[in-house]
């Protein structure tokens, strides 16, 4: 329970910097049950913040986001994380008009964000139970143990950047879409395998296929549609 809950955890922290409407509570009974899935989710529009990018987000969807974990089986089954159709729109930072209110909600919601990283870092640093040490131990080398069999299936990737803002008379578009990437823990002759021992090297096997590139001149902005124009 300890390690599922630790899980749980880390899932709800990452998503909710990423996604915003995914059931935290759901989230929770399928780790428990090993097998989690997750559909439609909207991608945050602070989601590149962080990066410092001069880019920002104005929409974005995950279709399905998958993962299983054989807690029964950790040693001997691979853990698998699946993301299926994932589209976003970037735009330039300077195309976005600023908004006092938005601004001040995402500043503080980043304070609060670091206040609590903060929180956890002095806890960790203030520890020092044993009963504790153990138990990171022990979390430590499952998750050690699911790293060196992850297995990660990602499929019908499209991110597009679009900028009106260059020269506004004549809008364009760049982007790239992708069928199918994945990774795959090998041994040493690249043939998939599980691996239950210390090694100390890591294969893993990584297939990509059917990556496009495009560049439109003069095109429809689709920031700028509805959501069911979009589609």
């Amino acid at each position: 329970m300890v390690f599922e809950s630790l899980v749980a955890s880390l899932l709800n922290k990452f998503l909710g910097d990423y996604v915003q409407n995914f059931d935290s509570s759901q989230l929770k009974l399928g780790i428990w049950g090993g097998d989690v899935t997750l559909k439609h989710l909207d991608v945050k529009e602070s989601a590149l913040d962080d990066l410092d990018l001069p880019i920002k987000v104005m929409s974005g969807h995950l279709g399905k986001l998958i993962l299983k974990i054989p807690y029964k089986n950790i040693y001997t089954a691979p853990t698998i994380a699946t993301i299926e159709g994932l589209f976003i729109v970037v735009v330039p930072n300077t195309g976005i008009k600023y908004d006092a209110e938005k601004e001040a909600k995402a500043a503080e919601a980043a304070k609060r964000a670091e206040l609590q990283k903060l929180e956890e870092a002095k806890s960790k640093f203030t520890e020092k139970d044993t009963k504790d040490d153990k138990k990171d131990t022990f979390t430590e080398k499952l998750v050690t143990q699911i790293i060196k069999n992850l297995q990660v299936k990602i499929k019908d990737i499209h991110l597009r950047y679009e900028d009106n803002f260059s020269d506004p008379e004549f809008p364009f578009s760049l982007g790239f879409t992708l069928h199918n990437l994945s990774f795959e823990t090998t041994d040493e002759k690249w043939i998939p395998a599980i691996i239950q021992e210390n090694v100390s090297i890591i294969h893993k096997l990584v297939v990509l296929d059917s990556l496009s590139v495009y560049w439109n001149s003069r095109t429809d902005l689709l920031h700028k549609l509805d959501a069911s124009d979009r589609e």
